[in-house]
């Protein structure tokens, strides 16, 4: 096999997410011919919202339920876990929107059909594309992370409706692989990091500004996996290399592969 068919040859690839994405993620970095480096920079866990008896007990009152992330969608059964008369759901009373692809995807095995997702997946473009559809909801719920933003919120509160955030996780930064990145990082083992939230490059510089790293992490070609990230990224004061047009992890390895088949042409 000639080397222009695997794009990746010899690079090293730092990956943050964990998790089956991240598994996914190694395996098609590695299906490439490069050399993916995983390192969690992210990772979930349940919270428990003070007013989450109230929100389940009141579901019913809803006429969307607004899931941001996969993430929302998974701890928000694992919430409400049989508490909510779930029948609700699938009589059509309540309607459901998500922010994306793997949103949507993770709320179909459920069995429950999203009724809105926007064409492109962030917060701004959903409660952009939501209105200018004619939808309206006078009182949605957005289960959603701690971290994530309030964007879909005010945009129905300013439009006179009500928006009930309940926060059914939390990101936090598992600590355990700090010394495998720091050893990446001192060595300039890596060609490019793979950013997939803000959380995760957020993580990131902490760790390289706690240990004077800086001058190595500038050394580092940066993927973004959207628009978010990517200004994350700029406002840090480096420079984003790689973002995909679709925000998902897997358009996110394509992209990363186009750059390094055309740096390669480049050369020749």
């Amino acid at each position: 096999m000639k080397s222009k068919e695997l794009p990746l040859k010899g690079k090293h690839v730092l990956i943050t997410r964990g998790g089956d994405q991240g598994d996914k993620f190694c395996m098609d970095v590695a299906s490439m011919g490069g050399i993916p480096h995983m390192v969690p920079l992210i990772d979930f866990r349940a919270h428990h919202d003070q007013n989450a008896a109230i929100f389940i007990k009141n579901m019913n009152q809803y006429e969307w339920i607004i899931f941001t992330s996969k993430n929302g969608v998974h701890y928000f059964f694992q919430q409400i876990n049989g508490k909510a008369n779930e029948h609700i759901f699938h009589k059509g009373n309540i309607q459901f929107a998500v922010v994306g692809e793997k949103t949507r995807e993770a709320l179909s095995r459920y069995r429950l059909p999203s009724r809105f997702m926007p064409n492109v997946y962030t917060a701004e473009d959903f409660a952009r594309e939501f209105f200018n559809q004619g939808l309206t909801g006078k009182k949605v719920l957005i289960p959603k992370g701690n971290l994530a933003s309030n964007i879909i919120a005010e945009s129905f509160r300013t439009r006179g409706f009500t928006a009930d955030e309940w926060i059914v996780y939390e990101t936090y930064y598992p600590t355990k692989e700090t010394d495998k990145l720091l050893h990446f990082l001192e060595d300039d083992l890596l060609d490019v990091a793979a950013f997939t939230s803000p959380s995760t490059f957020n993580h990131f510089i902490k760790i390289v500004g706690q240990h004077h790293l800086e001058p190595h992490a500038k050394k580092l070609l940066f993927a973004a996996i959207g628009t978010v990230t990517k200004r994350t990224i700029e406002q840090a004061g480096y420079s984003t290399h790689i973002c995909p047009k679709n925000f998902t992890i897997d358009d996110m390895f394509h992209e990363i592969c186009i750059f390094f088949q055309q740096a390669s042409l480049g050369k020749e």
